[in-house]
């Protein structure tokens, strides 16, 4: 009969089992509660923007919006789209990176995560379809 106070031999299969399901529950919590998280921005008052952009500089916000056209693309710079917010008012042009746009059509659905940058212009740091 083994000793009372001597530690249990685990299985090793146990062992990984274990490390597995744990790994897979912080990669799902990293890929739901981090990134690119749009609900805890506020929406662009768009109307309030298109009468004085230049109040809203460096502020962040979210924009639920269609693409409308795409009025301008360089390869090594970006696109500038002229997008139909959700929320109303007027269209608005954006400026998305290339490295943060991927395929991007006329009639498509993103929301976006943007900031007001100089002179106004409305800078996408990234977007997801809904």
């Amino acid at each position: 009969m083994p000793p009372l106070n001597t530690p249990k031999h685990r299985n090793p299969a146990s062992i990984w089992i274990g490390v597995s399901v744990v790994f897979s529950l912080l990669a799902v919590a990293l890929m739901s509660g981090c990134g690119d998280n749009f609900s805890d921005l506020e929406v662009l008052p768009t109307e309030s923007y298109m009468k004085k952009p230049g109040d809203f500089l460096g502020n962040t916000y979210t924009i639920r919006a269609q693409i409308d056209s795409q009025v301008k693309w360089d390869k090594l710079v970006g696109r500038i789209l002229a997008v139909i917010p959700e929320s109303g008012g007027a269209r608005l042009p954006v400026f998305v990176p290339e490295n943060v746009g991927g395929n991007l059509h006329i009639g498509q659905r993103y929301e976006m995560r943007a900031r007001i940058e100089a002179g106004g212009l409305i800078y996408v740091e990234s977007l997801r379809k809904y």
